[in-house]
């Protein structure tokens, strides 16, 4: 299937985007990072994305949230499952320890059995 970039994924939004990794993940089996960019740089390039394409925000959304699905980095925020802005304090927060002061967010993990103080950060 080299070398010619076919119509795929042309529905704007998320099955449009789906068709278009799906794509991508099979003709960059076995290849690197840089591969993988290329063969991705190429189907958007070839008018593979969809016709509408998403807006920036969506787009920049999906690939952080796709490093995390696939592990490609530590886990900055310890386990987290909970936050909040840190311009707030919700009643919850005033008893827990936070992991990580991330941007805007504080991230609190769930707490080991027995572990009931709250330590700074």
């Amino acid at each position: 299937m080299g070398g010619q970039v076919r119509s795929i994924g042309r529905e704007a939004g998320p099955s449009g985007l789906a068709d278009l990794a799906l794509t991508l993940r099979d003709l960059a089996r076995g290849e690197d990072e840089e591969g993988r960019k290329a063969l991705a740089w190429a189907l958007v390039n070839g008018g593979a994305a969809p016709q509408k394409a998403a807006d920036r925000d969506y787009l920049l959304a999906l690939a952080a949230l796709c490093q995390a699905l696939a592990g490609a980095e530590a886990d900055p925020i310890q386990g987290a499952t909970r936050f909040h802005p840190h311009t707030e304090c919700p009643g919850w927060a005033a008893r827990e320890t936070p992991r990580a002061l991330i941007g805007g967010y504080l991230f609190y993990a769930p707490r080991a059995a027995g572990q009931h103080h709250r330590k700074e950060l």
